[in-house]
């Protein structure tokens, strides 16, 4: 299978998918992990801000409708061959309760290599103000037989 049968995939995008951050999903993150720090477990929301790691709670949010689309479009045919490959996180503002944050998933790159598929995907958040909050770059391995 050669590269070219993906290239036309290269920066396909789904609909933005919204998600609501609350003081509370904060404190049971942050309780989740153990961290005590006052910022993250604060009783009032005026002063709370989420862990930089609470983007994971977000941004995986926007993946179970974008594997769907793989899926339909036929990138990947069997999604139990999925390898998580990493990911890479960049911070630009802090996430508050009552942001309602926008995540669109993008595919950034798409190739084979030693006869796996490596999808790799952008996924920014934006707020309710339309300001970048933080970008996920990750990478999804599809091992033989799954594309």
């Amino acid at each position: 299978m050669g590269e070219s049968k993906y290239e036309k995939y290269l920066g396909m995008k789904l609909d933005s998918v919204t998600f609501e951050v609350s003081g509370d999903r904060i404190r049971q993150y942050a309780k989740a992990t153990d961290d005590p720090n006052p910022k993250f477990i604060e009783k009032g929301d005026r002063k709370l801000v989420t862990p930089l790691a609470f983007t994971s709670v977000y941004w995986i949010s926007a993946i179970p409708s974008f594997l769907g689309k793989v899926t339909e479009e036929g990138i990947v045919k069997d999604l139990s061959r999925l390898l998580h490959g990493g990911q890479r996180y960049e911070f630009f503002k802090p996430v508050k309760p009552g942001d309602k944050l926008e995540l669109y998933v993008e595919i950034k790159n798409i190739y084979v290599k030693n006869n796996m598929l490596f999808l790799e995907f952008n996924i920014p958040a934006k707020n309710q103000n339309g300001e970048m909050v933080s970008r996920v770059i990750t990478t999804f391995i599809i091992r033989p037989g799954g594309f």
